[in-house]
């Protein structure tokens, strides 16, 4: 699926226009642009990560390999490491939030409930969560459905979600092309308002359902309905989605930073 994403992506930049010039890479003005960073310039930061997905050493690295220095970070983890203090947590708790300036969750595993009222105490009090939570994730790697060390196949934080208000549904959508941003997502969710439910977080639904941006207490946070946006197919140099995927991810980080001006 996210190969048939990759070549919808491609066939898309065409038709709008953004196709490599023929000229070669240095006559070619998307040059500069297939570099776009993943994350946006800003001051250094303490980052919290956490994800099932391979980000920190690569998908099939075992220790062997890392020992031997053949490790494959993705680009994300790559790039919150060399520009902020980043923290790769196992585990959620009041003293591994205490000092995050931001909280990226990508699919992460399942949060026992104390990581999810400490998670919701972090936003409340002002945090910054950007969440990328896929209901059918498409990423390589693993074992199958039921390897316990593989990707977490389906996301489980609807605790929290529900706790704001929302529900993640699963469409069965192969791919879906975000205007205006282009950002190519595979097989996503959309979020939707949970009937009867009143939550407190102050949600809002944006671009087409797959973005939910919520104001729990005084923080903020930015929940994506997919995670294959940042397979690293997606984001590559050579995928047409790469730019826009960047451009996409980096817009959110920049947005759920912004100082509060209300």
């Amino acid at each position: 699926m996210i190969a048939r994403a990759l070549a919808a992506s491609a066939v898309l930049a065409v038709a709008s226009g953004c196709s490599a010039a023929p000229g070669g890479d240095a006559d070619n003005p998307r040059t500069a642009e297939r570099k776009a960073a993943l994350v946006p310039d800003a001051p250094r930061m303490r980052v919290v990560l956490m994800s099932s997905l391979p980000l920190v050493h690569g998908d099939g690295v075992d220790m062997q390999a890392m020992l031997a220095g053949q490790s494959r970070p993705h680009p994300l983890h790559d790039a919150l490491k060399s520009a902020h203090d980043l923290v790769v947590a196992d585990a959620l708790d009041d003293q591994t939030l205490e000092k995050a300036d931001l909280v990226v969750l990508v699919q992460p595993r399942a949060l026992p409930p104390e990581a999810l009222v400490a998670l919701d105490g972090y936003v409340r009090g002002g945090g910054r969560l950007l969440l990328f939570a896929d209901p059918l994730l498409e990423w390589p790697g693993g074992q199958g459905l039921a390897d316990p060390l593989g990707p977490q196949r389906t996301s489980l934080i609807s605790p929290l979600l529900r706790h704001w208000g929302l529900g993640l549904v699963d469409l069965e959508t192969e791919s879906v092309p975000l205007q205006p941003s282009g950002a190519v997502l595979v097989h996503p969710g959309i979020f939707e308002v949970l009937p009867g439910k009143i939550g407190d977080a102050a949600c809002r639904i944006d671009a087409q359902g797959h973005v939910a941006r919520c104001r729990p207490g005084e923080g903020r946070a930015i929940l994506v309905a997919d995670a294959d946006l940042l397979d690293p197919r997606m984001i590559s140099d050579s995928a047409e989605s790469g730019v826009f995927n960047r451009r996409f991810v980096a817009g959110l980080i920049s947005e759920v930073l912004a100082k509060d001006t209300s």
